[in-house]
């Protein structure tokens, strides 16, 4: 009984597949055939198109020829020579005349034939293979024009072996001749090798005597009859080439179009035929294009077809399942719209974390950059107390000399000495302006600042660092060296926080050179790589490897105590990372003199 029940679902399941496949192979063909007879229709009215044009060209080339000849048979020089054939000047007067006419118009060659079909002169006369002296008179371009005045005719030359199309015309005067006019085709030739498609040019018999294929030149539509090719062999059109006929055979197409197939040196592609005469010369142009590409576009199509069809399908299907279960979504909602409530309710508690956690963030980025700012005005006044000492009496001796000048101004005032008088007042002038020079460095360096990045000279940054601690260094016998630093040499900074990294190292080198006994620190500056390098060396002891692994830590110093914070280092080099550089410490070798080197990188300005 159960069998009974299963059979006919079962059955009713394989009906309904057979008739899905075959409903989708039947789709697929309609749309392959459909496809394949517009890609076919349109690829043949393309290929038209382009024989049209190029049958065009082709007589366009060529008649712009046909007057030239005509022109030539009236020229007096001509007759002159068929009058008196041996006449040497007459002769080299006409080659002189072809040649430079052939070169002027591009033609092959330009000859003149005698009533006989003798060759009397020729454009070519100076080349080995020239045609004077030959005889054309089996030519049915000279029997033409020799009989209507006017004959054409392509062919391999039967003296050069080169082909080419040949234009005759018979001179009117009292001795009969002919002026022929050879023309090159190769370079017509060449330009349908290098576009797309095949073409090829076949004359009255079916003779392929240009084809953008060279294996396909001078072979034949079809094969030649006897005659035919005994006519060939009398005007020596082809020479004594074999003409074998072109391997071409029809194709059992479902379109309307003729499709070959036509074997090539390396396959045996089907290609779509089109041909396109050409008026008033006999000949035929034809053309070949592959129809592998439309065959493509017709499989894919056929593809997307059945595709179609399945989705059709799959979409029925869909549309039915949804209504099966629109009653199960309908009860489900309320439980979906509970679920999306929560998540939302859950996604703004977390938003509201995840802003708090941000505000957090900012206010302690803030606090950072506040005590960052801190830290560094702490530094500048911890230098300036440990150069207090310096620059006191560095300001006293000014002080001191002051009075004593200011003593001797009033005695040579009284005694009526004026001239030594002004001296002492200008002596006087310039210490102040020292005392005030010091004084304001002191000002500027001491002032709190915020972090404003700018051009800043490099020189007058050496300059200002320099004065701020040349009182230290003269104290404990340290020279400072500083080359000349050209005036436009300019960084990315803020010229106090560059003056305090600078003071800074200065110090730090005078105390590493004390410690010697005195001796040099350097202050210099060089460009590499779009940045500039203000290098400061001592020659100190140098630095150790676990002072070089802690160099720029906070608190971490190798002074006494009570003589340094350990800050300075790290203050310096939080500075040149907020300008955007770096700083550097490291031991110069024994052989430049060792020491310390502290390099500051500052991007260019």
């Amino acid at each position: 009984m159960r069998e009974a029940f299963k059979r006919p679902r079962w059955q009713r399941s394989l009906a309904l597949l057979a008739l899905v496949l075959l409903g989708g192979a039947a789709v697929a063909y309609a749309a392959w055939r459909l496809s394949l007879d517009l890609a076919l229709a349109q690829t043949r009215d393309d290929a038209q198109r382009h024989l049209r044009f190029v049958a065009h060209e082709l007589t366009g080339a060529l008649d712009k020829y046909e007057a030239l000849p005509q022109v030539l048979a009236r020229h007096p020089a001509l007759a002159g020579l068929l009058a008196e054939p041996a006449s040497k000047a007459r002769v080299a007067d006409v080659n002189a005349l072809l040649e430079g006419v052939a070169r002027d118009a591009a033609a092959a060659a330009i000859f003149l034939i005698d009533a006989r079909g003798q060759t009397l002169a020729s454009s070519n006369w100076r080349d080995a293979q020239t045609f004077v002296g030959q005889n054309y008179a089996y030519r049915p371009y000279f029997r033409g024009a020799m009989a209507s005045g006017g004959g054409h005719f392509y062919a391999r030359g039967s003296t050069t072996g080169t082909p080419g199309y040949f234009i005759a015309h018979r001179l009117a005067g009292p001795v009969p001749g002919v002026v022929v006019l050879k023309v090159s085709l190769e370079e017509m030739e060449a330009n349908w090798a290098r576009s797309p498609g095949e073409l090829m040019l076949a004359d009255a018999r079916g003779v392929v005597f240009l084809a953008s294929r060279p294996e396909w030149k001078y072979r034949t539509l079809q094969s030649l009859s006897a005659a035919a090719r005994a006519e060939l062999h009398d005007t020596q059109q082809y020479g004594d080439l074999p003409l074998p006929p072109l391997a071409r055979e029809p194709v059992q197409a479902l379109t309307g179009q003729r499709v070959e197939r036509i074997t090539t040196a390396s396959a045996k592609p089907r290609v779509l035929v089109a041909e396109q005469p050409v008026e008033g010369r006999g000949w035929t142009l034809l053309s070949f294009t592959e129809i592998r590409g439309a065959e493509q576009i017709a499989a894919g199509r056929a593809w997307a077809a059945a595709l179609g069809w399945v989705s059709l399908l799959l979409l029925l299907a869909y549309l039915q399942l949804r209504r099966r279960r629109a009653r199960e979504r309908l009860a489900a909602q309320g439980e979906l719209r509970a679920a999306y409530d929560s998540l939302e309710a859950r996604i703004a508690e977390r938003t509201q974390e995840l802003q708090a956690r941000v505000d957090e963030l900012h206010r302690t980025e803030k606090a950072l950059r506040a005590t960052q700012d801190e830290l560094v005005q702490a530094g500048k006044l911890a230098v300036l107390g440990q150069m207090a000492a310096s620059i006191t009496h560095e300001i006293n001796q000014p002080l001191a000399a002051l009075r004593a000048l200011n003593d001797n101004a009033r005695v040579f005032l009284e005694r009526g000495m004026q001239a030594d008088a002004e001296g002492n007042l200008e002596a006087i002038a310039q210490l102040t302006q020292r005392i005030a020079a010091i004084v304001a460095q002191l000002k500027g360096f001491a002032r709190r600042d915020e972090l404003r990045v700018q051009p800043v000279q490099v020189a007058a940054a050496f300059q200002a660092a320099l004065a701020l601690v040349g009182a230290e260094a003269r104290r404990r016998h340290v020279r400072l060296d500083c080359p000349p630093v050209p005036d436009a040499l300019a960084v990315l900074g803020q010229q106090v926080r560059i003056e305090q990294v600078l003071v800074n190292l200065l110090r730090n080198g005078i105390d590493a050179s004390a410690e010697q006994g005195g001796g040099v620190v350097t202050l210099r500056a060089e460009v590499e790589a779009g940045q500039a390098l203000l290098r400061v060396t001592d020659d100190g002891p140098g630095l150790g490897d676990a002072v070089l692994a802690r160099l720029f830590e906070p608190f971490f110093t190798t002074k006494r105590r009570g003589e340094g914070l350990g800050l300075g280092l790290s203050i310096s080099a939080s500075i040149a990372n907020a300008l955007g550089g770096s700083l550097q410490g490291l031991n110069r070798p024994e052989a430049e003199g060792g020491g310390a080197q502290f390099t500051l990188r500052l991007p260019l300005a």
